[in-house]
């Protein structure tokens, strides 16, 4: 007769009623991660804090649904790695993180089967646009040389420095003639700037396109900024090798490594408060940790008004924070595992290699009438988006030979009209027939699609879907995000800071709230800080902020 097996006790480790820290950050998103990374290596005890059982925020891989297939459902299109400084701070590729930018970066396919094509290399990007317009494709050339200068000496640089206020900004920019054409460029809207610099609807299309899918309104003044910014990263996007929750573990051994902690399934519930100064935080399990230093990446309503309490608040913080507003729209995605990769039906074979496809498109009206419609709640019969294939450049997302994973995204309404519980089967429906028109060989084996609802139960903290904490508008931008008086990290509570993408510069995983916050905190504790600006951003801050007091 054979023993029952009894697994053997071992010993629960107790956690006591108090731990204490130098440190704690609420949310281990990537700006909270590369936050507590810096501060536990300039030897501050540091503990992140994380609601999820997985870590990243938007740094996931996951499986959805699909057993031995893994998808990246928010971040995928890595903008920035090229300038985040914390790449090269801390030596994340000693941990196995790298990344993949291939040269045909965003291609559009239209209906009448021609397409056009954004590589990294401008000049290939000129001989795709030239089919449509040779002066189209000589001003690219210009153009784009100009705004990449644009984006290397002043707003690159300008994410990974605390924000200054406006009037003190447009002084120090009017100092030099690319500064003034900054300004210039600024005032305009996207659809201005697009549609006067180029003559053919087709490459506004592509360019309008690339310029708002993160977010801006096209119509909108005042960030026209952003325009050179984001045209220039949708031509030099990475995919993170084995998929983007490596970063954020890169960024977790740092942590760990060097001294401090990362707890998961640990939901804060509130933000002690003593004395005008804060004591620590308080868990859903009621445990507490004591520290004298509390970060949030948390959006402004969150951290204010449900962790600290708006009775420690002054009645413009709270106005401010009551005030915020959440995107005019989100992401409604479908995920699915494909028998081959797409082929699409056009004149341009090297669209097959492309890293982003958009579909659905023609003219900068089409875009303009279905992003009318998101913004009032309707999903027509038509749909615009941008498709991957994952598996491309990352085969480690299929576990099965001959499978591919990849996935379509359009703009969404949080509120869509019939309710999503109603809706997401005939817009699933709308998005794989897109897909499928544009590359009519495609086979879906499965599909699953995750609806701005979806986004908001997978992290709270993405209310209404929102991917960016808040809307990129005027008011919610540069010293104004989230208000004047936390725009630099700190806040008007003692030792309180935020440090996500509420926080300037803002979302996508550009690495910057995250950054400008460990360079204060650091300066506030009075710590060695054992990085230093990187070349880049210290040449913008001699040129342009040395008589700026940004503290």
């Amino acid at each position: 007769m054979t023993a029952e097996y009894r697994p053997p006790e071992l010993p629960v480790p107790e956690w006591p009623d108090s731990i204490s820290y130098d440190a704690v950050i609420i949310g281990a998103g990537p700006n909270g991660l590369i936050a507590g990374a810096y501060l536990a290596k300039a030897g501050m005890k540091v503990c992140v804090v994380e609601r999820r059982y997985e870590i990243g925020g938007g740094l996931a891989t996951e499986e959805i649904l699909f057993p031995g297939h893994y998808s990246n459902p928010h971040a995928i299109y890595h903008m920035m790695v090229d300038y985040m400084p914390p790449m090269r701070d801390l030596g994340l590729d000693k941990h196995g993180l790298n990344f993949v930018s291939p040269n045909a970066q965003t291609a559009a396919v239209f209906d009448d089967g021609t397409s056009l094509l954004l590589c990294r290399m401008i000049e290939d990007t000129k001989d795709s646009i030239a089919k449509f317009s040779e002066k189209d494709s000589a001003t690219f050339g210009r153009v784009m040389r100009k705004w990449r200068r644009l984006v290397q000496e002043l707003v690159a640089p300008a994410t990974y420095l605390p924000p200054v206020a406006p009037l003190d900004l447009i002084e120090s920019m009017e100092r030099t003639e690319i500064g003034r054409e900054l300004l210039e460029i600024t005032e305009r809207s996207p659809v201005e700037i697009i549609t006067e610099t180029f003559e053919s609807p087709k490459v506004q299309a592509l360019l309008l396109y690339a310029s708002c899918m993160w977010g801006l309104d096209p119509t909108d003044t005042g960030l026209g900024f952003m325009v050179p910014l984001l045209v220039d990263r949708t031509m030099n996007k990475a995919q993170c090798f084995g998929g983007s929750h490596r970063m954020a573990a890169a960024l977790a051994r740092e942590i760990v490594q060097n001294g401090g902690s990362v707890l998961d399934t640990a939901e804060v519930v509130d933000i002690r408060i003593e004395g005008g100064h804060v004591t620590g935080i308080l868990m859903e399990d009621g445990k507490s940790i004591d520290a004298g230093i509390v970060m949030s990446s948390l959006d402004p309503q969150t951290t204010f008004l449900k962790l600290v309490g708006e009775e420690h608040l002054d009645t413009a913080l709270s106005q401010s924070v009551k005030g915020w507003e959440w995107e005019k729209w989100s992401f409604c995605t479908t995920h699915a595992v494909l028998d081959g990769r797409p082929e699409y039906d056009t004149d341009d074979p090297w669209v097959n290699e492309a890293f982003m496809t958009v579909v659905g498109l023609s003219t900068p009206e089409d875009l303009l009438s279905f992003w009318d419609g998101v913004k009032a709640g309707r999903i027509g019969d038509r749909v615009i988006g941008h498709a991957t294939c994952e598996t491309i450049y990352d085969p480690t997302l299929s576990k099965v030979p001959g499978h591919e994973v990849g996935f379509l995204q359009i703009h969404a309404p949080y509120d869509i009209d019939g309710g999503w519980d109603t809706r997401t089967a005939d817009v699933q429906e709308l998005i794989l027939n897109q897909w499928k028109k544009a590359a009519p060989n495609l086979d879906f084996l499965q599909a699953h699609t995750e609806t701005p609802v979806d986004i908001e139960r997978r992290i709270p903290n993405m209310k209404r879907g929102s991917i960016k904490h808040g809307d990129y508008n005027a008011l919610q931008m540069g010293s104004f995000r989230p208000n004047e008086d936390c725009s630099s990290s700190r806040t008007p509570i003692e030792g309180l800071y935020v440090c996500g993408a509420s926080t300037y510069p803002g979302g996508l995983i550009i690495g910057g709230p995250g950054y400008i916050a460990a360079n204060v905190v650091a300066e506030d504790a009075g710590v060695d800080k054992w990085w230093k600006l990187p070349d880049y951003v210290a040449r913008y801050r001699d040129t342009y902020m040395d008589l700026i007091d940004i503290d």
